[in-house]
């Protein structure tokens, strides 16, 4: 059984701090640990707990500053309409600059960062998190190989960040706070929508063991841009029925309105099960010999 008293600490913190939200994060992190193949070496397995403490990190920079604010907010998303007709490269600028050759800003009337980075972000974290584990194997036992784990699990736990955001619809969409557009459908446009649903819902009715059944059978993940985009894709496709839900009050009812938790812990489970793969996917993919470079 996975070391409950991990998790159990975050809960005792002030519910307060929990802001997908803080709570949320924790528990797709500590999902993920929950599945992590035996294989991975014995201080991974050793570090759950700080796993998932650093699943909400990338959140706790917020505020830094205008220039770390600026570069960092676009990782967190993706708003699939912007981009759905497009081609997507692998690489970061690549990508800003398919967005002035196709005229999608123009035709939005958009900044170059405003449809988001997310899936970039994703597939950065985890080809560094590769090489570290690379660099794990070739280095002896020594103050230097403790140092690479430590690297290790910083890279582990944010990306868990990242995926999760993915996870949630409301990073893979326009209609990230409200609903944009025609109203006859009675979604709900209150600006309020975003933090009822992975903040304040999540921090009441969804827990580690509503999550932890809902996770998906491993599966290696080769290509982590293509993980990446998958997940805002699949995300994007469950929009509607999470504006049903809101809609119908399932996110601000005490009690929960049946269908609330259960969407919720079913999208966390995905972002924890696609984290699972990641970890475990970098770790195969470090044992590989190493394509050369400039």
């Amino acid at each position: 059984m996975r070391r409950p008293a991990a998790f159990l600490t975050l809960l005792l913190l002030p519910s307060l701090l929990f802001a997908w939200g803080e709570k949320g994060h924790a528990i797709a992190n500590e999902a993920a640990t929950h599945a992590v193949p035996t294989e991975l070496p014995t201080f991974f397995h050793r570090a759950y707990f700080d796993l998932a403490w650093l699943g909400y990190e990338p959140d706790r920079w917020r505020g830094a500053g205008a220039s770390a604010d600026a570069a960092k907010a676009p990782d967190h998303f993706l708003d699939w309409e912007y981009v759905s007709h497009l081609e997507l490269p692998r690489g970061r600028w690549d990508y800003v600059d398919l967005l002035h050759a196709s005229g999608t800003l123009r035709r939005y009337g958009i900044g170059s960062d405003t449809p988001g980075f997310a899936p970039w972000r994703i597939a950065e974290t985890s080809e560094i998190l590769t090489r570290e584990w690379r660099m794990w194997r070739r280095e002896p036992e020594g103050a230097h190989k403790s140092r690479i784990e430590q690297n290790i699990i910083g890279l582990a736990g944010i990306l868990g960040h990242y995926v999760a955001d993915a996870s949630n619809p409301h990073h893979a969409t326009i209609h990230y706070n409200g609903w944009v557009g025609d109203p006859a459908r009675g979604f709900r446009n209150d600006c309020q929508t975003h933090a009822r649903f992975e903040s304040v819902f999540v921090a009441n009715h969804v827990d580690l063991g509503d999550v932890v059944p809902r996770m998906r059978e491993p599966e290696l993940r080769e290509d982590y841009f293509a993980t990446g985009v998958a997940l805002i894709r699949e995300s994007n496709g469950m929009l509607e029925r999470l504006y049903e839900l809101d809609r119908d009050g399932a996110f601000d009812a005490l009690p929960a309105i049946e269908g609330g938790t259960e969407f919720a812990a079913e999208r966390l489970a995905i972002g924890a099960s696609v984290l699972r793969d990641l970890w475990w996917s970098t770790w195969i993919a470090s044992g590989r010999a190493e394509r050369g470079g400039r």
